[in-house]
């Protein structure tokens, strides 16, 4: 077996918020949230078959776990996808 394959869905999963095809609300409301250092305790998504919720998660867990992502102000809505963290949630 090839050690390099992956599969299409992963392959060509976004890897930044505004990546997100159609979900235009929720990355506007998540950005804000993560600039503004209000996050709250826990995120709900919710949705039929194939709409972005382990994608929405997956970009949530990395941004919100990025080592170089703090800032004054408060974080940046994209992480930096190359410290430790980042690339072990790849």
């Amino acid at each position: 077996m090839n050690s390099n394959y992956r599969v299409l869905a992963r392959k060509y999963r976004p890897s930044k918020l505004g990546d997100l095809v159609g979900q235009d609300i929720l990355v506007q409301t998540l950005g804000q949230a993560i600039q503004n250092n209000r996050l709250p305790h826990a995120f709900l998504l919710h949705g039929i078959r194939g709409v972005g919720k382990t994608t929405t998660a997956r970009i949530m867990a990395k941004v919100l776990n990025c080592l170089n992502n703090n800032t004054d102000t408060g974080k940046l809505i994209d992480a930096c996808g190359d410290c430790v963290s980042c690339l072990s949630l790849s």
